[in-house]
């Protein structure tokens, strides 16, 4: 892995090769990472691989025209020819009336260390015994399991013409299981993300995987319909995504999103006192970083104050533009949680879903931020407070702006890894009136 002085001193020498060029101003990023992971399946081990990556990205401003060239090659040939790309193509390229100039010195945000050195340090054989302890936990219960675990160290240096400086290192890793049952009618999934590859408790995951794969065999036909559900942080999650990427001021300014329509702007009530959602620059587990692909420095925000719209991103040409501060493009998120436990979420349904996770998600309306998806490894009829059994898996068309406008209920969080809209921090929660619109077949 390359060296943080070590990659100031390239991205130093790139500038100064664009800076030769009369009127060009540019904007330089190396990243570096070191990543492994391990694939099991069928209860055995098959496949295991190490990458190394390094890019560098040089991308030039005449004006307002603007190009870009990248590199994995740090030589001085692989260099010129990379500056030499990117002003030949910003020559070329046609006058953008939003091309920003590259930021100068920024004030970023102090943020504990994201780098865990237990994962940087972490090696295939480490990998090795944590999915023999997954599989020790599906060959127990005599069903089959497959996952995947990932792990990776990144460092991410830029700086610009301008004087802008940052550097950040961070570690990342996931583990997800998927345990099936003999007779192929049960399967159960259980997945995490952090920083720390301490808080992936591998045996814990697969156990979770494999009591929902036993006791979703045989499920019962339940109907279609608008039912309380209890969702799972993986499918909070997921859905959750569609609301974080439609929280942008351009769009909403346009027309273009459920936000800026009457009783949809800034400062309306949208969602009960519960519902908090913010960003942390300084979560390392979730994502977190002190900036973002421009260099500008995030800072932790509220976007749902207590149920209240309070914020939307703004882009540097967009703030400019609606003369408002920019925001960047923030990261770690998080929906806050509550103190009520999955019992107790259980207890207080009539009669409803319990619903592990979603998957093969897609956006159906921007408008209303509709999107649809299938329930996976593990949906179960809830009754008087009690689970009852399995049902049938659904497909649902459902927006999270009724999720959590019709939430009465949140509990613990946890970070999901290995699906689909996986990395924000997010609790399990009970809605009502969500939409599990047709039986889907698959298990």
């Amino acid at each position: 892995m390359i060296s943080e002085g070590r990659a100031r001193s390239l991205l130093e020498r790139v500038l100064a090769l664009v800076e030769a060029t009369k009127g060009a101003e540019g904007l330089v990023s190396l990243r570096a990472s070191r990543a492994g992971n391990t694939r099991f399946a069928q209860n055995e081990v098959t496949t295991s691989g190490e990458v190394d990556r390094l890019t560098l990205d040089v991308a030039v401003q005449l004006g307002q025209r603007r190009a870009s060239a990248s590199t994995n090659q740090l030589d001085d040939r692989a260099i010129d020819d990379a500056v030499s790309r990117a002003l030949r193509m910003a020559h070329l390229a046609p006058e953008s009336p939003e091309t920003m100039p590259p930021l100068g010195k920024q004030s970023y945000p102090r943020v504990k260390p994201a780098a865990d050195p237990d994962t940087v340090k972490l090696s295939a054989a480490a990998r090795a015994r944590a999915v023999a302890a997954a599989i020790a936990a599906g060959d127990a219960a005599s069903v089959a399991i497959a996952g995947f675990y990932e792990h990776s160290y990144d460092l991410v240096v830029r700086g610009s013409t301008a004087g802008l400086w940052a550097s950040h290192e961070s570690t990342h890793c996931e583990l997800s299981c998927t345990a099936r049952t003999s007779d192929g009618t049960g399967s159960g999934w259980a997945g995490v993300a952090s920083n720390r590859a301490g808080d992936l408790d591998a045996a814990a995951l697969a156990r979770t995987a494999v009591d929902k794969a036993v006791r979703s065999q045989k499920p019962q036909r339940l109907d279609p319909g608008r039912y309380t559900v209890i969702l799972e942080p993986a499918a909070v999650a997921s859905l959750l995504a569609f609301l974080i990427g439609s929280l942008d001021a351009r769009r909403a300014d346009e027309h273009r999103s459920f936000f800026g329509k009457p009783g949809t702007n800034i400062g309306d009530k949208l969602f009960p006192e519960t519902i908090t959602l913010r960003s942390d620059p300084g979560d390392a587990a979730a994502g977190g970083a002190p900036f973002d692909d421009d260099g500008l420095a995030l800072a932790a925000t509220r976007w749902i104050d207590r149920g209240t719209l309070a914020a939307l991103t703004y882009s540097r040409y967009w703030a400019k533009h609606q003369d408002k501060p920019p925001t960047g493009e923030p990261g770690g998120w998080t929906l806050d949680g509550g103190p009520t436990s999955r019992d107790e979420l259980i207890k207080g349904v009539k009669r409803g879903v319990l619903i592990t996770r979603f998957w093969y998600l897609r956006s159906l309306d921007p408008q209303t931020i509709l999107a649809t998806g299938l329930t996976r490894d593990g949906t179960f009829l809830i009754e008087s407070g009690e689970i009852r059994g399995p049902v049938n898996n659904f497909r649902f068309n459902e927006s999270p702006i009724h999720m959590l406008a019709n939430c009465d209920g949140l509990g613990a969080q946890s970070i999901p890894g290995g699906g689909e809209g996986a990395g924000a921090r997010s609790p399990i929660l009970r809605s009502h009136e969500f939409n599990l619109a047709s039986v889907s077949e698959a298990v």
